[in-house]
């Protein structure tokens, strides 16, 4: 069976370290053709450094020549709904970077324009492929733990990675920098919670970084029968992706940066049950050490975006389900919206500020 060709839009940070990298561990079929960006400069360096073989500033031109099967988008939100559109009107298939786009509106545009001219959309919602994560969508979809009751989502991103830069373009989204990370918050609490009918905010600013409006957020994201509760840090220097699903009979836990999960069972406090839970949780991870280091020395450790460029180019072949359809791309956005639209509401000056100062703060699904 042939090829998919593909090519890039972007050529930044995101698909340097991961987009581009991806395509090229699944050349087996995929054939990354093209590179495009506005700076012909910074795109030919990259282009150089991965052994991509041209390089456009236009993407009409370049699909006009390279005849893509597959457009994948790794440029700032705001310019995905016009770049998106005018790929599938040219026939593409395009993956999309989180967040899809900046509104409800916007994201409609681009399911439209997927139904329209027959193409796939995926989004690059990369989190829901980590091992730990994708375990534990079957362990409760098997009913491991029992009925869902709620989860916990703790991440932190250093603050230099976004904070500290008054120059990174994080801060002109919607709600600054949880307009780049809080999408993955959404879609995880989405996996297992949806819809989700209202949330709540608390934010803080605790650095002084005039330009970040907010570096700590504490989020309820409800749903009918379940919350999954957020914490989000941009003010240490720690990495951390880590949840907890809890379940009538017990609860999961996930590291998703270390690559483990923990099936936790401790119905009873007495010393015993505490002790030989103890010694189940420990030797869990242990385990899922050592099945990360068997895959990674078989060849067959995979991280997110690989799975996830793997799957869609495998959907695209096969004529099968997109791994993140634009609906749950539109989904996503939506949420985040009713994240930041508290936020703007909890301005000075705004009608929020009575509840702002009570430390609480709503908003329903309109």
């Amino acid at each position: 069976m042939s090829k998919i060709k593909a090519a890039v839009v972007g050529a930044g940070l995101i698909a340097g370290k991961k987009h581009i990298p991806a395509f090229l561990r699944h050349k087996n079929k995929v054939e990354l053709v093209a590179l495009c960006d506005l700076n012909q400069d910074g795109a030919r360096k990259l282009a150089s450094q991965f052994g991509v073989p041209r390089v456009y500033s236009d993407l009409g031109e370049m699909i006009e020549k390279e005849k893509p099967d597959l457009v994948d988008i790794c440029t700032p939100p705001k310019t995905h709904v016009r770049l998106a559109v005018e790929a599938m009107n040219r026939g593409c298939n395009v993956l999309i970077e989180k967040p899809m786009a900046l509104t409800v509106a916007e994201c409609d545009q681009i399911v439209e324009a997927s139904k329209r001219n027959g193409v796939k959309v995926c989004v690059g919602h990369s989190d829901l492929f980590y091992y730990p994560f994708m375990e534990a969508r079957e362990l409760v979809k098997s009913g491991a733990i029992g009925e869902f009751r709620g989860m916990r989502i703790m991440l932190s991103t250093p603050t230099d990675y976004m904070t500290s830069r008054e120059d990174h373009w994080a801060h002109k989204l919607p709600g600054g920098v949880i307009g780049e990370s809080g999408p993955h918050i959404v879609y995880m609490t989405l996996a297992f919670i949806n819809p989700i009918r209202k949330v709540s905010v608390d934010a803080m600013k605790v650095l002084d970084f005039p330009w970040s409006r907010y570096d700590d957020y504490r989020i309820n994201l409800i749903g009918d029968k379940a919350i999954s509760s957020v914490s989000l840090s941009y003010t240490t220097d720690q990495w951390a992706a880590r949840l907890d699903i809890l379940g009538e009979r017990g609860i999961l836990t996930l590291d998703l940066e270390g690559m483990y999960l923990v099936n936790s069972r401790r119905p009873k406090l007495s010393p015993v049950p505490v002790a030989l839970s103890i010694l189940s949780e420990s030797g869990q991870i242990m385990q899922n050490l050592v099945s990360k280091g068997v895959r990674l020395a078989a060849g067959k450790y995979e991280n997110t975006h690989d799975i996830i460029v793997s799957r869609f180019v495998d959907s695209i072949r096969d004529n099968t389900d997109s791994p993140v359809s634009a609906e749950e791309g539109r989904e996503a956005v939506r949420v985040l919206n009713m994240i930041v639209d508290k936020l703007d509401a909890d301005k000075p000056g705004s009608n929020g500020d009575r509840d702002l100062a009570l430390g609480r703060a709503s908003s329903p699904v309109a």
